[in-house]
């Protein structure tokens, strides 16, 4: 009878719980210990598997996290607020053309450089 390398529900359990640094710091342990070698073909496999889910755990929290952040970035946005660094009700502006290289006015030394 060969040994299952499925992970068990209880772990899928754990792991839908799981915060994100735990779950990255259990995938680079999985990572530091399939690198190692000298594991039995099952549990390098079990290994495998598991550091897959917990990959994936951790995206699925990095994508949870970008979309909050582009929600309130829009949510911002929509309530009137000008973009940072722009002054408020000017939506016509926009940036100067970038300088050339040999563009006298890079050399001169009466403007501070910031």
């Amino acid at each position: 009878m060969t040994e299952t390398t499925e992970p068990s529900d209880a772990w899928r359990s754990q792991l839908a719980a799981m915060p994100f640094e735990e779950a990255y710091r259990r995938l680079e342990d999985t990572v530091s210990r399939l690198e190692q070698g000298e594991l039995s073909l099952t549990d390098a496999e079990r290994l495998y598997r598991e550091g897959m889910e917990l990959a994936g755990r951790c995206q699925e929290l990095l994508t949870e996290t970008e979309l909050r952040i582009t929600q309130i970035g829009d949510g911002r946005a929509s309530a009137g607020s000008p973009a940072p660094g722009l002054p408020a009700g000017d939506d016509d502006w926009e940036p100067p053309p970038p300088l050339e290289p040999d563009d006298p006015s890079l050399f001169d030394d009466d403007d501070p450089p910031f």
